[in-house]
């Protein structure tokens, strides 16, 4: 295991000593043991939580404005994939196996799922309106979609879908209680307006892993598995476009209209414009995969990830952060 771990471990962050990091990445902390890392949230810049760790066992990381600590879980989890909440008080994480878990400010407890798939996301207008997706990414599976009311979780069928084989839905993310859009398996893309969803064609055809935005006109949704892939709405329809340079794209996240911070597989990461779709490409010091970028009022930017290349592990993690420029 020594040596597995300095192999992987030589030239990376997330390790023992790591070297300086090149364009004012650097690490965030020591992440190397925390499993993998699939998500970094926070309601502020010294709130923010890191949630992961392996499929026999879900872990918790926050970070109080000075330093990052595991969190004390009061239940048994498997892997932790999502996080959403609306204070440092009131956070909700879904993971494997239909997990969903609740922090209330003084202790985490389990929430009774309706499907007892993977949940890949979770996002929410209000505490009593919020949405998970999942699903197990079999053909002939039925896609995960949940509703939260404040009191219990619903199993919300989806429309019937154009398009063929899609068995799972992987992130949800909105701008109001009327105004969502989930993204999955095969390009699809579903947005609920008007009370109700419907299927929307973005012109993609491989996997969207996930999806943020600023406002109506600008929303970017991200995936590709050997290659990176964008899909973006402007407000009057959806324009797509792969990237031979870059691995597929897990991560997404946007503080203006004009930018789209995204990661990716083998360490990668860039800025996409959102007019252009043009990317610029940033070098980070690790060739783990990142799946989470989070942009925070700190004005600093955290990605995290790990080894997620094989579900039988090794479970490295990796957490990054560098400053966020006043054009990003």
């Amino acid at each position: 295991m020594r040596l597995l771990r300095a192999a992987l471990c030589a030239g990376l962050i997330g390790c023992s000593d790591p070297a300086p990091a090149p364009q004012g990445w650097a690490a965030a902390f020591d992440a190397n043991d925390a499993g993998w890392l699939m998500n970094v949230w926070g309601p502020r810049g010294d709130a923010l939580f890191a949630v992961g760790g392996r499929p026999s066992e879900g872990r918790v990381y926050r970070f109080d404005g000075s330093a990052w600590r595991r969190a004390t879980l009061d239940v048994q989890a498997p892997l932790l994939n999502w996080a959403w909440g609306f204070s440092a008080d009131d956070v909700t994480v879904v993971g494997n196996g239909g997990t969903v878990l609740h922090w209330d400010g003084r202790a985490w407890s389990r929430q009774s799922a309706p499907r007892a798939e993977n949940l890949w996301g979770v996002w929410g207008a209000s505490p009593t309106d919020l949405w998970a997706v999942g699903g197990n990414g079999a053909a002939d599976d039925r896609p995960v979609l949940l509703h939260f009311d404040g009191t219990s979780w619903t199993d919300v069928p989806p429309p019937p879908l154009q398009r063929a084989g899609v068995g799972a839905f992987y992130k949800v993310w909105g701008l109001s209680a009327d105004n969502v859009y989930v993204v999955g398996q095969r390009g699809v893309v579903l947005h609920r307006t008007g009370g109700a969803w419907r299927e929307e064609l973005a012109g993609a055809s491989g996997d969207l892993v996930s999806v943020w935005g600023t406002d109506a006109n600008h929303v970017l949704a991200v995936g590709g598995r050997a290659n990176g892939l964008v899909a973006r709405w402007d407000g009057t329809r959806w324009t797509s476009r792969s990237y031979d340079v870059l691995p597929g794209l897990n991560g997404v996240w946007m503080r203006t209209p004009r930018a789209a911070h995204v990661v990716g597989g083998n360490g990668a990461a860039g800025t996409i414009d959102l007019d252009t779709l043009a990317l610029t490409e940033s070098t980070t010091p690790t060739q783990y995969d990142l799946h989470s970028v989070f942009g925070d009022a700190s004005g600093a930017l955290t990605a995290v990830g790990g080894t997620l290349g094989s579900a039988a592990g090794p479970f490295f993690g990796v957490a990054l952060r560098r400053p966020l420029t006043a054009s990003e």
